[in-house]
């Protein structure tokens, strides 16, 4: 008969290999997984311009990136405008086929928005394609969406102007407060160079009618 210390250290030998045995099993799965050809597409959406103001063209750019080991095949691009804007030029859904391991396809389309002095989000551009080669289930990516901010063309010109201020006072002034401080600092500045000359003016009118007393005090005793 197997004694109560030989049941134990039995048992407890098999809770220390099954957790081993998984452990591996769960290994040879993952590496199985690893091993698989699979495409991944990186998707990319911004604007070409850097400010953007309503009324004028905003040049919209995706770039898909193949980032995986195997050729997507049936990809397709599907994108929506974002609030307050109206499609110039392109399209909103293109059907690129196949993309190759490394490989980049690009596209690009123009808006305008109507609205400014507003913020704007800029959804995330949608990619479906088939990421195995033995397989026809579709596998979806995204872009990240963005922010974006409206200039009306006023705020446009103001910006021009602030930045020619930046030039013109040595980076000094960079924003309307920084302009604000500095008109103040000017304006204390010039009010007490304009005092100082009041002072010396006063001074020098009392100088003059000083001499001029003494000159009619002197001949009037001729």
């Amino acid at each position: 008969m197997i004694s109560r210390f030989g049941l134990a250290l039995l048992l407890a030998s098999a809770l220390l290999i099954n957790p081993i045995v998984r452990a591996e099993d769960e290994g040879v799965e993952d590496d199985e997984y690893a091993d698989t050809a699979r495409a991944l597409l990186i998707v990319r959406k911004f604007t070409k311009e850097d400010i953007v103001v309503q009324g004028k063209n905003v040049t919209v750019e995706v770039d898909i990136f193949n980032s995986g080991i195997s050729t997507a095949s049936s990809v397709k691009y599907t994108d929506v405008l974002p609030e307050n804007a109206t499609l110039v030029e392109g399209s909103l859904e293109v059907d690129f086929g196949k993309i190759t391991v490394g490989s980049h396809v690009k596209h690009s389309y123009v808006v305008i928005f109507t609205v400014g002095n507003v913020q704007v989000h800029l959804p995330p551009a949608l990619v479906s394609y088939v990421a195995e080669p033995d397989s026809t289930e579709p596998t979806l990516g995204a872009s990240s969406s963005q922010i974006l901010y409206v200039l009306t063309p006023v705020q446009q010109l103001q910006r021009y102007a602030l930045q020619a201020g930046t030039y013109a006072s040595l980076g000094f002034a960079r924003t309307p407060t920084d302009w604000r401080n500095l008109a103040i600092v000017i304006g204390t500045i010039g009010t007490a160079l304009g005092a100082n000359w009041m002072v010396k003016k006063v001074k020098a009118s009392n100088k003059d009618r000083q001499r001029e007393r003494a000159y009619k005090e002197l001949t009037k005793d001729d």
